[in-house]
């Protein structure tokens, strides 16, 4: 990669990371908390359902923080109000149900059951494999056969697991929130969906021609090169970029 591309990378990071970027942006509903087992609910929730129209993500979101979870999303979770969409057909969100969701609640349920919070399940999860496991592969074992959550092992992106983990994860506390201290940003892959990737090419970082986890893999590694120890800090140069030649 040249200097000058690494250096527009850096300028588009700086410009767009900061917290002008919150309110807009799905981030914005776990920032409504302060509570860590809050913040993933809220979170992993708002992660879910983002993908497709921007604005429409948003919409929903806010909709679940205010009319569903009421502003208590770990207290909503542990009450049980969740069992009354059980075998509702009803549209949740494009192609997921209000039965979906109910599943999501119920796996959810389980784990602040057994483990104090999300990122000690997932631990756990990496602890009991004995090959080196990817944590987006360890999150989505958690989740295994919800509708919504993409199976890491059979080469997706999984673009709105790795959105979640680099909300967790990163920790420059400027628009994600670094609560995870278990895990290594360095381990973090960019999440990668349609925008991202054709920014991706435009840029030259990749020219695969499929938008999977080894694309995803390639051009964090590029990024590794301008971010050495954050990679996925360049998700907010290729919006950022997006933003300007859109």
């Amino acid at each position: 990669m040249d200097t000058t591309l690494k250096q527009r990378l850096a300028a588009l990071a700086a410009r767009y990371n900061t917290p002008d970027f919150i309110p807009t942006d799905p981030v914005q509903f776990p920032h409504r908390y302060a509570d860590k087992r809050d913040i993933e609910v809220s979170a992993f929730v708002t992660a879910w359902i983002s993908w497709g129209n921007r604005k429409q993500i948003v919409k929903t979101a806010e909709k679940i923080d205010t009319e569903i979870f009421r502003g208590q999303p770990l207290k909503y979770l542990m009450s049980y109000d969740w069992c009354r969409y059980s075998g509702d057909t009803r549209c949740f969100y494009r192609t997921v149900r209000y039965h979906d969701f109910f599943l999501l609640m119920e796996r959810l349920h389980t784990i602040y059951t057994h483990f104090p919070d999300l990122e000690a399940a997932v631990v756990h999860e990496l602890e009991m494999r004995n090959e080196k496991l990817e944590i987006a592969c360890a999150l989505s074992s958690l989740f295994r056969d919800i509708s919504g959550i993409a199976d890491a092992r059979k080469g997706s992106p999984c673009k709105r697991l790795w959105f979640f983990l680099r909300w967790m994860v990163r920790r420059d506390g400027i628009v994600d929130f670094g609560i995870w201290r278990t895990i290594d940003p360095t381990d973090l892959i960019i999440p990668l969906d349609t925008h991202v990737y054709n920014m991706a090419r435009a840029m030259g970082l990749t020219a695969r021609r499929t938008a999977d986890s080894r694309t995803a893999r390639e051009i964090t590694d590029q990024l590794r090169q301008v971010f050495p120890h954050d990679p996925v800090l360049g998700d907010f140069a290729l919006f950022g970029y997006g933003i300007e030649h859109g």
